[in-house]
């Protein structure tokens, strides 16, 4: 058990995750064998009255006897539950952010938990009631990101022998005897059941999970080949994927590609192969759009500064912008010959100006087009997806009349003529398209 903390990187520091149970407090002890660079952080989420108390007051008196640095946080966390949430979910969402907090603050390199082989069974089983795929069915990764966990070989009786034989002293949580738990169901009746039945059940178990990460690695190989075969193009945080490759592809592997963007449903992966272009599907993380041959998907976060209301008023020039497009306005008397920038008949239009989201009933009259148009049918005639109508904004004047479809069209009556003596120049910094 000490070798799996020996073989640690000795340069890297820790961040302990130390709850005051017999398994973070092992963990503990064996990192004070070593000449690691480690802190200890430990959440209160007062929970059990006055024990809570007690396990805070335990850890932080370890600490301060053997001179280790420690990071302590108090939760209300009853308060802080939302009616639907589970209180274990919530007290976990609430203890990792809490370390990566710190992780972030202080520069350490890795959280380090003390997850052992039976958690790690107990896992499968839990994955397992809920009908979890292969991912879920693999259990705890020794290592994720910057979270490794290095007594997941071990078994809860390896170390509480270890315990014993070294003397350590923890405190016993009476919330884990309850069976109101599904993880507690689990602990104190399946797996006593079938070590009867299969006395070395646990490290059969072992073998076996083993072999179902090996699998799930190797099919999460295939997934991101056939991501990178599909994958036409990532812009600004978009994906755009060629649907007529992944209609084509395995269906198991399409399937595992759309539930990393949380599309976990079956039926949910069939709609979206088999949808019209314009559709939209919402996961919790993700926004897909059907584009003719494309699937185009965006992470959720990334979607509020192109669909949130746009509208700026300009009442002098010049003016720019930087989001949520680059744009800049400036009057001239001399045309600048450039591709960056287009000119408009400055006495044309009456100010104010307003910089503003298009809208459904917008019309204006495309330079060198035929006459009048609604911007809709201009945008479907380009081809525009509706992740880019999305982030399509106009340029009015003080009439409500549209000079400029940023990015794409000019007005025909706001142009230029012989007669013209200012102009209004309009640079977009970085194009939406081309056209």
């Amino acid at each position: 058990m000490q070798k799996s903390i020996n073989q640690l990187e000795i340069k890297k520091s820790y961040l302990l995750a130390i709850s005051g149970g017999i398994d973070s407090m092992v963990l503990l002890h064996l990192f004070q064998q070593t000449s690691l660079s480690f802190s200890v952080a430990h959440c209160n989420f007062n929970l059990r009255g006055e024990d809570s108390l007690k396990d805070e007051a335990f850890i932080r008196e370890y600490c301060e006897k053997h001179k280790i640095k420690l990071h302590v946080k108090s939760f209300d966390t009853l308060k802080i539950k939302q009616k639907k949430e589970s209180i274990e979910m919530v007290a976990r969402d609430l203890r990792y952010h809490f370390f990566l907090e710190l992780i972030k603050k202080y520069n350490y390199n890795y959280l380090v938990t003390a997850h052992h082989l039976n958690d790690h069974i107990e896992t499968f089983f839990i994955n397992l009631f809920r009908g979890a795929g292969l991912k879920g069915l693999s259990g705890i990764k020794k290592k994720r990101d910057y979270i490794i966990r290095p007594l997941l070989n071990f078994s809860r009786k390896e170390i509480l022998e270890y315990a014993q034989n070294n003397v350590i002293i923890w405190r016993e949580d009476y919330t884990n005897q309850s069976t109101d738990f599904l993880r507690n169901k689990i602990r104190h009746t399946i797996i006593p059941n079938l070590e009867d039945i299969k006395p070395n059940f646990i490290y059969l178990a072992k073998k076996s999970l083993s072999i179902i990460d090996e699998s799930q690695k190797f099919i999460q190989k295939q997934v991101n080949l056939l991501k990178d075969d599909v994958t036409l193009k990532i812009d600004s945080n978009i994906s755009v994927i060629d649907l007529n490759k992944l209609l084509n592809a395995e269906s198991l592997l399409v399937y595992l590609l759309l539930a990393e963007f949380g599309f976990i449903n079956k039926k949910d992966c069939e709609n979206i192969l088999k949808s019209k272009t314009g559709s939209i599907f919402l996961s919790k993380t993700h926004k897909l759009w059907v584009n003719r041959n494309e699937i185009l998907v965006e992470a959720l976060q990334n979607r509020t500064i192109y669909e949130s209301e746009i509208n700026l008023k300009i009442n002098s020039i010049p003016w720019e912008i930087d989001h949520p497009l680059h744009v800049s306005l400036y009057t001239s008397k001399k045309h600048e010959k450039s591709e960056s920038h287009e000119i408009l008949d400055l006495n044309t239009i009456s100010f104010p100006l307003y910089f503003r989201n298009w809208k459904s009933g917008d019309f204006f009259y495309p330079i060198n087009g035929n006459g009048k148009k609604k911007v809709s049918k201009f945008l479907k005639d380009l081809k525009i997806s509706n992740y880019e109508k999305n982030k399509t904004f106009v340029l009015c004047d003080g009439l409500d009349r549209i000079i400029w479809l940023v990015g794409y069209r000019l007005d025909d009556r706001f142009k230029i003529s012989n007669n013209t003596t200012d102009l209004l120049n309009l640079r977009l910094h970085k194009n939406l398209t081309s056209y």
